[in-house]
């Protein structure tokens, strides 16, 4: 059975945590210039030294970042929100400030010029669990200034180093929260082969003959994908609208 064949989410609203409030005390940017992006593809979102922040993504990736939340977690609102992108420059006073600051800024920021408001709530997700297998784990180590030796040919990935990241990419690729709970620290040189027709429910090439991501997961990494039901807080877009060109 495809992993992708149950890619619906089930959810269940727990609970409401409130509404989302922007107050006069929240940091802002000092100055921040906001304008449609011609691009179609690709976005960044940087924290850079001396308060500057800069930034061409979609609106939801931007909500995402700010709240540090996943995109799973961001629920509602209008469908311009993960085709329009927008290339935003600001800049803070505060030169030390980083990350952590920057993005309550962000968050006052998308208040302020996109109207955003929003609410919590908590739900239920169907998720899987990214465990060392029964067998043990068949990760290879990689030492300070090892080289993986992925290649086209023997990895559907490369540049994976750590097994969160590797439950970030598996995310992408069955539509579902991956967690790592392998208790696996490190970094590794993950190689894996699988059939990405079958995970994904499309129907591979002639000839095309590669194992299923559950059983390269279990022969090649010592790892499996275990179903799990867990709860997470989500954000619900109550309202945004499009900011008007500096």
């Amino acid at each position: 059975m495809s992993i992708a064949g149950s890619r619906s989410i089930v959810c269940v609203v727990v609970s409401s945590l409130g509404i989302f409030a922007q107050t006069a005390s929240a940091p802002a940017f000092d100055v921040a210039s906001v304008k449609r992006s011609t691009a179609e593809n690709g976005s960044f979102i940087r924290y850079l030294p001396g308060g500057r922040f800069s930034a061409m993504s979609w609106v939801k990736q931007l909500i995402e970042a700010s709240y540090d939340f996943q995109s799973y977690q961001v629920a509602g609102g209008p469908a311009w929100l993960v085709t329009d992108r927008y290339e935003i420059e600001a800049r803070t006073e505060d030169q030390k400030a980083g990350a952590t600051e920057m993005k309550r800024m962000l968050q006052a920021l998308l208040a302020d010029r996109f109207k955003l408001k929003l609410h919590r709530e908590v739900k239920e997700f169907s998720v899987y669990a990214l465990v060392v297998d029964k067998n043990g784990s068949k990760l290879t180590p990689l030492k300070p200034g090892d080289s993986s030796n992925c290649r086209r040919d023997n990895s559907e990935i490369c540049g994976i180093r750590r097994i969160a990241q590797l439950a970030n990419y598996l995310q992408s690729i069955i539509g579902r929260p991956v967690l790592d709970e392998t208790g696996t620290d490190g970094e590794f040189d993950v190689l894996l082969q699988f059939d990405v027709f079958e995970a994904r429910n499309q129907t591979a090439p002639p000839d095309y003959n590669k194992p299923t991501l559950l059983t390269a997961l279990r022969e090649q990494l010592g790892l499996r994908l275990d179903p799990q039901k867990t709860s997470f807080p989500i954000l619900v877009i109550d309202g945004i609208q499009r900011p008007s060109e500096n």
